[in-house]
């Protein structure tokens, strides 16, 4: 098989930062704790795991020590309740997920409704709601938000007549697009401010644009990455929506030949939590079929 691989691909800088960090810890890295997934690779967790590093769904799961804030980020709430149990924090949040907690806060302090496109069960997400003492509504569809906005609105508790909208940072950019048009469509005449702040990275711009201009080229679509990540699965998700057979891999040793019959050029993307070494372990396995 011969095997086209993406433009832009793997590894971005927020990832590369965050490993960087933590290597320098050293290899003996008892005694750490994550909060949640560092990054959403296995490989990368499995290496974490064999030096020692644990990894809690809770502050209070912490017996003590050092905790890391991912490159998802965290909550300020998190971030306090670390602070008063005595911990030694190390924060890897990636500087673009920061931007957009920044952004959040500073609307939410302005008296605006927040609203964040988004997966409301994924790390960056809940943080970025927190950064809004818990007031951010999230949603992927407009015909599902409106109804809220609208009942918080004559409620009496909180009137948002000013609303304000960022995107988790590895949404597709074409879907936050379609929100916000649905969004504005459906949203009554009183509310009177709407800001729209495109908060999707210029890593998963790229990603999700290379992906679809291999898709043009060739007969298969590989995705190496996390089934966790988001980012990955979206570039999944975007070359199904291209008609292309496509196949979603963790790991190379998930390849089958079968896959391959009938076609001639199989393209390779991955996610940007991705090694690059389980890239090159992909792509040799492919050719050598």
């Amino acid at each position: 098989m011969q095997v086209e691989l993406a433009r832009e691909m793997g590894f971005c800088f927020g990832v590369k930062r965050t490993l960087k960090l933590f290597d320098d810890l050293g290899e003996d890295s008892r005694g750490v704790d994550t909060l949640g997934t560092l990054v959403h690779n296995p490989q990368v967790v499995a290496d974490l795991k064999r030096r020692g590093v644990g990894m809690l769904q809770e502050v209070s799961d912490s017996s003590g020590g050092t905790l890391t804030i991912t490159a998802h980020g965290s909550s300020p709430q998190q971030i306090a309740e670390a602070q008063s149990r005595g911990l030694r924090l190390i924060d890897t949040t990636c500087p673009l997920v920061t931007k957009v907690q920044k952004i959040a806060m500073d609307l939410h302090k302005q008296g605006h409704q927040l609203v964040v496109f988004g997966d409301h069960r994924h790390q960056e997400v809940r943080g970025i709601v927190g950064w809004t003492d818990n007031t951010a509504l999230v949603s992927t569809d407009a015909e599902e938000l409106v109804p809220r906005l609208i009942g918080l609105s004559r409620s009496g508790k909180r009137v948002p007549r000013r609303v304000s909208i960022v995107s988790q940072t590895t949404q597709p950019a074409d879907r936050f697009k379609s929100f916000v048009a649905d969004l504005m469509r459906l949203l009554p005449d009183d509310f009177r401010e709407v800001q729209i702040h495109n908060t999707i990275c210029e890593p998963t711009l790229d990603r999700q644009s290379a992906v679809l201009d291999l898709a043009q080229e060739v007969d298969i679509m590989i995705v190496v990455g996390g089934h966790d990540s988001a980012n990955t699965r979206h570039l999944a998700e975007l070359s199904l929506e291209e008609g292309l057979e496509t196949h979603h891999i963790e790991w190379p040793e998930e390849i089958r030949p079968e896959w391959f019959e009938g076609h001639k050029l199989a393209g390779v993307t991955a996610g940007a939590s991705t090694p690059d070494d389980v890239i090159a372990d992909v792509v040799r396995r492919i050719e050598a079929i």
